[in-house]
């Protein structure tokens, strides 16, 4: 009994060590089990991360690619352009070269028709010409017409004789200014130079040795003498006590006026205003003005004129408007009292014969006319002044 009672104790002890370690067996392969959930979940974040980044790369890949590819077609435009600009640089560089070229070829036939210039101008007739020439651009310059505002070579007699200023400026009120152009050019070689290299007027010096500038202020000083004893204004009445020497040049009037300071005031006391291109279009402008202003008055003293002659006759017509209206209220006034005494006295009678036989047409009475003609009612036509608020027929 007892040795079945320790058989079946065996028994159940050993289904008990069968039972725990198939327990323990279970719980380590749970737990193994687990163990590599846990490590392949780790795995798949971690894989499913690494997807994300490189999800992440590929689309910052992407947007890099699409910005750098305008980019790169703009910089492959701007390599384009900058090669066709130095292409364009390197081809304005060879026709400035032979822009040079031209403009040296240019300056050498300047020189040479400057030498010629000098050379015709050496001659008196030949600076008369120039100074004619260089007035009447000056007056055109102006807008003045010739004819109109200015004359040229007017001939005219004086005390001294026959004199022929190269223009008569005409200016308002029949007044003249008198120019002369014949103006000494002895300095005009200093001012233009010779050769490619002007010389200064002060310091070029002529065939005797003398300065340049000093040759020309006496030929100025010369030529003012012989023109304040023309007197050009008793030729011309009305005319200022003066006459305007014109030298064609600017350079010219100012070396002259340093080398001999008093030679404009002693100009302007013998009767002479020297005058330069600026100087006369300046005064030539003037006239022009004067003349714009002269015919404004013309033309408002005229309007004034037509005004009062139209006011005139306004008042004339005002007149005869009213004696018209006059008339008609007379001539109503005379209508009606023939209608009263057509109605009085000879219908009358007439329906009398009627009611005899004679005749079988009625007689239609007259009407009078009970209106009045309408009178001037402003206040301009008005004896007190006042406008006339009645109403007429």
């Amino acid at each position: 009994m007892e040795a079945l009672t320790l058989a079946v104790a065996l028994v159940l002890v050993l289904a008990a060590g069968i039972a725990i370690g198939w327990w323990l067996g279970t719980i380590r392969a749970r737990a193994q089990s687990q163990d590599r959930l846990v490590r392949a979940e780790t795995t798949a974040q971690i894989l499913s991360q690494r997807t994300e980044a490189l999800e992440a790369d590929a689309q910052v890949a992407g947007e890099l690619t699409a910005a750098v590819g305008p980019l790169t077609s703009d910089v492959r435009t701007l390599a384009q352009q900058v090669t066709g600009q130095d292409r364009q640089q390197a081809a304005r560089l060879a026709g400035l070269d032979e822009q040079l070229r031209q403009l040296a070829q240019q300056n050498q036939r300047l020189q040479s028709s400057t030498h010629g210039l000098l050379t015709a101008l050496s001659a008196g007739s030949g600076r008369g010409d120039w100074g004619e020439v260089q007035l009447r651009r000056i007056v055109e310059l102006a807008g003045m017409t010739e004819h109109i505002d200015f004359d040229v070579e007017v001939t005219a007699s004086t005390d001294a004789g026959r004199i022929r200023p190269d223009m008569v400026v005409h200016l308002p009120g029949d007044a003249h200014i008198v120019i002369d152009a014949k103006a000494p050019l002895s300095g005009l070689n200093a001012e233009a130079g010779e050769g490619s290299r002007p010389q200064d007027a002060s310091s070029a010096v002529n065939n005797g040795g003398r300065p340049q500038a000093d040759v020309q202020a006496r030929a100025v000083r010369r030529h003012v003498s012989a023109l304040s004893k023309k007197s050009y204004w008793q030729a011309f009445t009305p005319a200022p006590r003066f006459v305007v020497c014109f030298l064609p040049s600017d350079g010219l009037l100012a070396s002259a006026g340093q080398e001999d300071p008093s030679l404009i005031d002693d100009a302007l006391s013998a009767g002479v205003v020297l005058a330069s291109p600026s100087t006369l279009l300046g005064l030539l402008k003037t006239v022009a003005l004067n003349w714009q202003q002269a015919e404004l008055s013309n033309s408002a003293h005229q309007i004034l004129d037509l005004g009062r002659d139209l006011h005139n006759r306004v008042v004339t017509l005002t007149e005869h408007l009213t004696r018209m209206g006059s008339s008609l209220d007379r001539s109503v006034e005379d209508y009606n009292r023939l209608v009263g005494s057509f109605e009085s006295r000879f219908l009358p009678t007439a329906r009398k014969l009627a009611a005899t036989g004679v005749s079988d047409t009625p007689l239609t009475d007259p009407q009078e006319v009970s209106g009045r003609t309408r009178g001037l009612t402003a206040r301009e036509f008005s004896p007190d002044g006042k406008p006339d608020t009645r109403h007429h027929l």
